[in-house]
């Protein structure tokens, strides 16, 4: 590893929000972001409509303590990025698509056989990371040959989207070793930015509401009441969420169930469902607006955008 510096420019001015990273004097640049701010990010960054690679990142929705990981290319990231969000029921769902990452070129000198070669390699190196769970089925093997000066150029892409998506908070690419701690949870103080809509999910021995940030975080309401009992779906890391957030004082037993006593914000809307049911539970679908619209369906309208250009062949 060696000394290098990196610009990283908020679109908001908020650090949760959309951001761009990059290398100084390189042309390579990764823009993060939530998936609910995929509108927003193709109309701003028309570099999106060119070759590149993206992660889509987020958290199992059976077991909401697990990483999960899509690393995927395309001859225009933003159609391909549209496609996915576009196709929510279909066999390319990526349900547990929360968080995005995009590399591309501010020239245009990257091609779709470029972007294949270092999407091919970066599957590899993912894959010895045991803290994620790679939802790829191609190999490494699979990738087409380059000729040696592209190749050359490609390693130092693929060297430098590493450093980017490190810097940008993903440890997608980190060699990890030694014993594993559950890491995946952060408790982040809630700002004071006023949610921008907010989910109902109601049963027996519960009643919770989620609201979206600006940011696009998913914070359960203070006030909200979690159900007391579990059943033996609930998953491991939701059991230790749980306990944590008890031991905190952030839930608190009462009579009719756990109290939020304050804001939190969860990593996906089914961990915050599963804390709330104490269950294994699909957020997707449970947290409904007050007109009855789900999530999944709330976010679909959202990302809803016509393409650019017909989606091309994968």
């Amino acid at each position: 590893m060696r000394p290098r510096s990196i610009n990283i420019f908020l679109l908001d001015g908020d650090p949760d929000g959309i951001r761009v990273a990059q290398i100084s004097m390189s042309t390579i640049q990764a823009i993060a972001f939530r998936k609910l701010q995929m509108k927003q990010v193709r109309a701003t960054f028309p570099e999106l409509a060119r070759p590149g690679v993206y992660l889509l990142l987020g958290f199992d929705e059976a077991q909401p303590d697990r990483l999960m990981a899509y690393i995927g290319e395309s001859e225009g990231v933003a159609n391909r990025l549209q496609y996915h969000a576009g196709n929510d029921k279909g066999l390319d769902s990526k349900p547990f698509w929360t968080e995005t990452i995009v590399l591309v070129s501010k020239d245009e000198n990257l091609t779709k056989s470029h972007a294949r070669y270092v999407e091919a390699r970066l599957i590899a190196d993912a894959g010895q990371n045991p803290r994620w769970t790679l939802l790829n089925s191609q190999k490494a093997s699979e990738v087409g040959k380059l000729p040696l000066p592209d190749r050359a150029a490609m390693e130092e892409f693929i060297d430098q989207t590493k450093t980017l998506v490190g810097a940008l908070g993903c440890d997608l690419f980190k060699v990890v070793s030694g014993d594993l701690t559950n890491g995946n949870k952060l408790e982040i103080p809630v700002s004071a930015t006023a949610p921008q809509v907010v989910f109902n999910f109601r049963g027996q021995g519960f009643a919770a509401q989620m609201s979206i940030t600006a940011s696009s975080e998913f914070v359960v309401k203070k006030g909200s009441v979690a159900r007391i009992k579990t059943t033996n779906t609930i998953p491991k890391g939701t059991v230790a969420l749980r306990s944590d957030l008890l031991a905190k004082g952030i839930l608190v037993e009462q009579s009719d169930g756990l109290l939020f006593t304050s804001d939190y914000i969860f990593s996906s809307v089914s961990a915050a469902a599963a804390t709330v049911t104490g269950a294994a539970a699909n957020g997707r679908i449970l947290w409904r607006l007050p007109d009855g619209r789900t999530y999944a369906e709330w976010e679909e309208a959202e990302n809803s955008t016509p393409p650019l250009d017909p989606e091309p062949e994968f």
